[in-house]
Formats: structure tokens, sequence, C-alpha cells
């Protein structure tokens, strides 16, 4: 299925814009090709910078960034449009069609950049590998086939990826997954982490982030041990749903016998969310969270799904939230 090209608008002129990132510092290494880039992200030595040209690089492989410190990789026109990195293909048939996978890295900046047409994820954060100070900005995801940005998570309770952040990116698909794929085309979200502590996610904007039968996961869906996180001022238009923190289900991460804590000492505020049919934010196995000043619109036949508390739920507070439809 593809979406009508209608539903593809422009930002809205009151979003805000991403400051411009200062020049780099320390070792700078230029790519204009694939290979370059990939040869580039094996050599780049702390401190150093990946400069992109504008151009398309269509990557043979996955990116593997692992054991790099304080490295950013970002175009060198600081337009995020002129420089697309993408995969085999929403329809390429690979399943496992990644375009980069951060694993044990203390420092990643990656900015500037957009990441298109792949089947699986554009970003995999390997929470299991201990990451920490993982950022990523400015950047654009169009038709990734099942996770934009994608945090794996091991079964250790104790490792985590620790301080990090996604802002001022915009994620938007023009497709819809066939029948198919998993869970009958459902199975796909922009935002899907686990095992985080310490990140924000603020000023993205999601559009159209849809499963075949309307049951796709959330715009933005933390889980698994994850804490203090902070989800704000972002805008989530005609998503299958907003902001979720856990879900009813398990996962391979969690450990037999525990009682589920999926998120704790969260915060989710003043975000926009408009549209879609099923929640506007929901809580599952949620602990000390703070709920206010958001702002949901539910169509007249989802009016019962503006925010949704569900089982597990300890401790949260839903304060001060413009709310069309029922909580």
């Amino acid at each position: 299925g593809v979406l009508a090209a209608e539903t593809v608008q422009t930002v809205p002129p009151w979003f805000p814009k991403a400051p411009s990132l200062p020049p780099p510092r320390g070792e700078t290494i230029r790519a204009s090709t694939a290979d370059g880039l990939l040869a580039a992200s094996d050599r780049i030595g702390p401190g150093g910078t990946i400069l992109l040209a504008d151009g398309h690089y269509r990557l043979p492989r996955v990116m593997v960034l692992a054991g790099k410190r304080n490295i950013t990789m970002r175009s060198a026109s600081g337009d995020p449009t002129k420089v697309i990195l993408s995969g085999k293909g929403w329809d390429g048939g690979v399943k496992q069609d990644d375009i980069v996978h951060i694993a044990r890295c203390d420092g990643v900046t990656i900015a500037d950049l957009t990441f298109a047409d792949c089947r699986s994820y554009g970003i995999k954060v390997e929470a299991e590998n201990a990451p920490s100070d993982i950022h990523i900005y400015n950047c654009r995801f169009r038709d990734i086939g099942v996770r934009a940005i994608k945090g794996s998570a091991g079964r250790d309770p104790n490792v985590r990826a620790v301080n990090g952040s996604v802002r001022y990116c915009h994620f938007e698909n023009t497709k819809i997954p066939p029948a198919d794929w998993l869970f009958g085309g459902d199975y796909i979200a922009a935002i899907d982490m686990m095992a985080l502590d310490d990140w924000t996610f603020s000023d993205n904007l999601f559009r159209n982030i849809k499963g075949r039968n309307g049951g796709g996961r959330a715009a933005i869906f933390i889980w698994v041990r994850s804490r203090r996180v902070v989800v704000q001022r972002n805008v989530i238009v005609n998503c299958d749903r907003g902001v979720a923190f856990g879900n009813p289900g398990r996962s391979t991460a969690n450990i037999a016998g525990e009682q589920p804590v999926y998120v704790s000492n969260g915060v989710i505020r003043n975000n926009f969310i408009s549209g879609g049919p099923d929640c506007g934010i929901e809580l599952w196995y949620a602990d000390r969270i703070r709920v206010c000043n958001n702002s949901i619109w539910r169509p007249d036949r989802n009016w019962r799904r503006g925010i949704r508390i569900g089982a597990g739920t300890t401790r949260t507070e839903i304060i001060n939230n413009l709310v069309h439809g029922e909580i």
C-alpha cells in the first residue's frame, strides 16, 4: 500500500528549527561514495568527524560503529535532505536490511542526514553493548520498513544505553507494510527502544507511521528496563499510536519471573498528537511517570483512546492535558 501524495505535507512553520552544529574539530575524513563512507567509519579515530558530501549513498552492507569514542558523522552542507543513506529498499526482500548499528561506543553523534528505503532498521542502538552518549540530531527518516530507530537489549538488568537523545528529527512513511510482513503488516514504529537510562526525545515530527490494520506500534515506544526518559515537544500526526511507555506484552529481554517495570521516572510533556486509530498516549507497567501539558486530538470514532493507563502502572501523575477524547 502507498499513502496518497497529499498526506505528505511540509513542516508547520511554527515548528522549531534545529540550531546548526558548530564546525568540526579534530580529525576530519570526507566521504563522497558509499564505499568511502564505510571505509571512513572503520578508520575514524577518537574525536574525529566524518563529513559526507551531498549525494545518495546506497550502502552494500550495514555500517557497524563499535569501539568508537566521541565521533560525529554528519553532512558537510548541514542540510539533511541533500545526503541520503539507504539500504536495499523497502521492497528489497532482505529482512535484515539495516543501515547503521551502534554497538560499544562512548560518544556518537549522527547529524544532518537522511535515512531512507530499508526493510528493517535505519539506526540500531545496541543497549546490550552499553553504549553511552549517543545523539541523533536533525536527521530525516523515510520509508523504513520496521523501525527508523531501534534500541535492542540483552538480559542483563544492569546493562543499558546511557545518556542519549533524538532531537529535531523528522519521521515519515509514504508506504504501508504488506500483509505478509510480521503481525499482518502491523509490526512497524518510528522509535522502539529498550534499556535506556537518561534519554531525551524532543522537537521531533512524526507523520504517517502506520501498520496495515491500524495496529502499528507507537511513534515513540519505550520499554524494558528504561528509566529517566523525557519525551517532550514532539508533533505526531496520523500515526497509529502516539507515545507508549511499555506495552501489555513480554519481550525476549524480560527475565523469567520478574515483574516488569518497563519505564520508571519518565516524563511525557508538551506533545501534540493528532489522528490515528489507536491511543494518543498509553502507559503499561510504568512507574513514577508524569504526563502533563500534552494536547491530544482523537477522531470521534476513536474517542475512547485519548490516554490509556494500562496494567502495572504505579505512582503516576496525569495532569494539565488538553484531550479531545477520553482518559
